[in-house]
C-alpha cells in the first residue's frame, strides 16, 4: 500500500496534550503509526505552562518529520483560578534538557476554536480525540459549542484515579487535579468515553533495559527518547500518555470497566476526586465512561518501541 492510500485510510486523530516527556512519547508513537492520519496538536497548560508545552509539541512533531500537522495553543490557565497548575517532573523545559531543533512556527488560532472548528467540519463520529493533559481545552470547547464533544467517535482521555491514590494529592491525579471542572465537564458531556486512569497507567511500566534500548535504534527519534525518557523515569517511570495511543492501535491490549464518573471540582481537600461507581447490576445504573483497568505490559511496550522504530 502506497503512502497515499495509507493516509486515506488512516484514523483521523486529534491529539489534546501538554508535552511533558510521556506526551511526547505518545506524539511519536502516533507519528510512528501509519494506522494514524494526525489531523491536528492542540495543547494546554500542565506539565510547564502553555508556551512551554506548545514549543514541545511542534518540536516532537518536527522531529518525527510531520511538518504539516498544525499545532495549536491553548488554555493558560484552569478554567477557575488564576494560574496553571503545573509541576517540574519533566523538567523546567518539559523535555528533560533534551534539546531539539522547532522549524516551523505554531498556528494563530485558539486551541479550543480549532476543536470546534475541526469537529464541525469533519462528519460526525469520523475523528478520534485524544486527551493527554488536563482538559481545559475540551471543555472550553463544549462551552464554546455545547454538544461539540458529541461529534468525535470517542475521547480516549488519560486521567484520574478510580480505586487507587491520587499522584498529586491521596485522592486525585494531576491531570483531573490541574483543571476538575473542566474534567467534570467533559465526563458530563455525553461523549463516548474511554478513560485511562492511573489504575492502569501504574501498570504500564518502562524498564531500565527497554529505555536503553531505544539508543540503539540508531535514529533521531530513537536517541531523543532515549534521553528524555531516562530523565523522567527516575522520578515517573510509567508510560501514562502512551495509552490511549497504544489503544487506538492495539484495543485488546487493555481491559474495560463500565462505570458512572463525576469529578469533584470543589475547593478543597478532594479536589480532582474522580469518583467512580462501578455497580453494573444496581437499578438505574447509567454508565457514562468505559474505564481501562488493566493492560498487557509486554505487549504495550513492544509496540511502542516497535512503531518509534518506523521514524528516522
Amino acid at each position: 500500500m502506497n503512502q497515499t492510500t495509507s493516509q486515506h485510510h488512516a484514523i483521523p486523530v486529534i491529539i489534546d496534550c501538554d508535552p511533558g516527556i510521556d506526551d511526547a512519547l505518545a506524539l511519536l508513537l502516533a507519528a510512528g503509526s501509519s494506522e494514524i492520519g494526525l489531523r491536528a496538536i492542540t495543547t494546554v497548560a500542565g506539565n510547564r505552562p502553555v508556551q512551554t508545552t506548545s514549543h514541545n509539541a511542534r518540536k516532537i512533531l518536527d522531529l518525527a518529520g510531520l511538518h504539516e500537522v498544525p499545532v495549536y495553543a491553548g488554555a493558560q490557565r484552569p478554567l477557575y483560578g488564576s494560574e496553571a497548575r503545573c509541576n517540574l517532573v519533566h523538567g523546567e523545559d518539559g523535555l528533560g534538557g533534551v534539546q531539539l531543533p522547532e522549524q516551523r512556527p505554531i498556528a494563530g488560532e485558539h486551541a479550543a476554536n480549532a476543536l470546534v472548528r475541526l469537529l464541525q467540519d469533519a462528519e460526525a463520529g469520523s475523528i478520534e480525540l485524544v486527551a493527554i493533559g488536563p482538559l481545559s481545552n475540551l471543555a472550553m470547547a463544549e462551552l464554546l459549542a455545547p454538544g461539540i464533544l458529541r461529534r468525535a467517535r470517542r475521547l480516549l482521555v488519560m486521567g484520574g484515579a478510580l480505586r487507587v491514590p491520587g499522584n498529586i494529592t491521596p485522592t486525585a491525579e494531576f491531570n483531573f487535579y490541574a483543571d476538575p471542572l473542566a474534567a467534570d465537564i467533559v465526563m458530563r458531556s455525553g461523549a463516548q468515553i474511554v478513560l485511562f486512569p492511573l489504575d492502569v497507567t501504574h501498570q504500564a511500566i518502562m524498564s531500565a533495559d527497554w529505555i536503553a534500548s531505544f539508543a540503539g535504534l540508531g535514529t533521531r527519534c530513537g536517541t531523543a527518547a532515549a534521553a528524555m525518557l531516562k530523565a523522567y523515569a527516575e522520578l515517573d517511570p510509567l508510560l501514562h500518555d502512551a495509552c490511549p495511543v497504544a489503544y487506538l492501535l492495539q484495543p485488546r491490549l487493555f481491559g474495560e470497566e463500565a462505570c458512572e464518573l463525576q469529578v469533584d471540582w470543589r475547593p478543597g481537600a478532594t479536589e480532582g476526586y474522580a469518583l467512580a461507581r462501578f455497580f453494573h447490576k444496581r437499578r438505574g445504573f447509567a454508565p457514562n465512561v468505559q474505564a481501562a483497568t488493566t493492560v498487557d505490559n509486554h505487549a504495550l511496550l513492544a509496540l511502542v518501541k516497535q512503531k518509534i522504530d518506523t521514524l528516522s
